[in-house]
């Protein structure tokens, strides 16, 4: 499936920490320093704070495994990755010793969604900057002043277990982000429309605090607000305008046991930008009430899955 793309989609995303936030790098060495320190990146426009897309997938992947963990109809039924995934649990003998990979409907919903050992990520997250991609050299670099600003040092304290009392010498100082704004892209490739609506889905349990990021999670840490500000929809072939169509609506696909079969479409309400090019079709989508409106009909997708 991945030869030919059908359809792509690149979200642009405001996240907010609404507590404080630690991704972190690791002790330092630096006695000057904080002893766990935010994970930092040198650029053109400065030194600066990020966060590395995979520490976003992670925690994206572990919450729609719990969220699809008791649903018994789906077939196959959700793996864990705690555990092992699709390629390990259902691969058979026969294909382990041929090197055949998994075939796409062989995978669970979370493995059609973030990838494994056999198939690649219908999901790609870019690592989260203080800024846009796009933003001007300029911009950039006052953003990036601006979040440094919102670093400071908090101390902490180890336990002892048994008496539960503070251990000797067990001070440490960690370095948090205090607030601000950091901008990601989520790019999905030939999807079906449930993919993007269970991403929203797990949105809305990060902003209520019930998937947090990073690290000192029992601290209070790691509550993130996500925002969609821009969507833009690409497919190939002929389009209507305003129908954005899953794979599920491609003939050769009927057989690969798709949820959303040839009901995997939407036609979308409110205002956008649509344009017909040779080979395909775009969808640009920056108004707010419209990004509500897609938004809410791929989570109506997403909980069909769930039934």
């Amino acid at each position: 499936m991945f030869k030919t793309t059908h359809n792509m989609m690149k979200l642009r995303v405001k996240i907010t920490p609404k507590t404080p936030l630690l991704v972190a790098s690791g002790k330092t060495m630096d006695v000057t320093r904080p002893d766990i320190e935010f994970i930092r990146i040198n650029t053109a426009d400065g030194d600066t704070i990020y966060i590395p897309g995979s520490s976003l997938k992670g925690v994206l992947r572990a919450g729609t495994e719990a969220l699809l963990a008791e649903q018994e109809k789906l077939t196959p039924v959700v793996c864990s990755t705690s555990e092992k995934l699709c390629h390990e649990l259902y691969k058979s003998k026969e294909k382990k010793e041929k090197r055949i990979k998994l075939s796409y409907n062989e995978h669970c919903p979370v493995c059609r969604l973030f990838g494994s050992g056999d198939m690649a990520s219908r999901l790609e997250i870019a690592d989260v900057f203080p800024y846009h991609l796009d933003d001007s050299s300029e911009e950039k670099k006052s953003k990036i002043q601006k979040i440094n600003g919102l670093m400071s040092a908090r101390s902490g304290i180890k336990i002892d277990r048994k008496t539960g009392k503070t251990k000797g010498g067990a001070l440490f100082q960690y370095e948090i982000l205090g607030g601000g704004e950091l901008f990601g892209e989520f790019t999905f490739t030939n999807f079906e429309l449930y993919q993007p609506g269970l991403l929203f889905m797990l949105f809305d349990l990060s902003s209520e605090g019930f998937l947090r990021y990073g690290h000192s999670k029992s601290r209070g840490l790691g509550v993130l607000s996500f925002s969609v500000e821009f969507i833009k929809i690409l497919q190939t072939g002929k389009s209507e305008e305003k129908t954005i169509k899953g794979i599920g609506t491609v003939k050769k696909y009927q057989d690969y046991g798709l949820y959303g079969g040839t009901n995997d479409q939407i036609t979308i309400e409110g205002e956008m930008d649509y344009e017909n090019q040779f080979l395909y079709s775009t969808f640009t989508i920056d108004n707010k009430d419209t990004i509500d409106k897609i938004i809410r009909q791929f989570r109506e997708k997403a909980q069909s899955l769930l039934g």
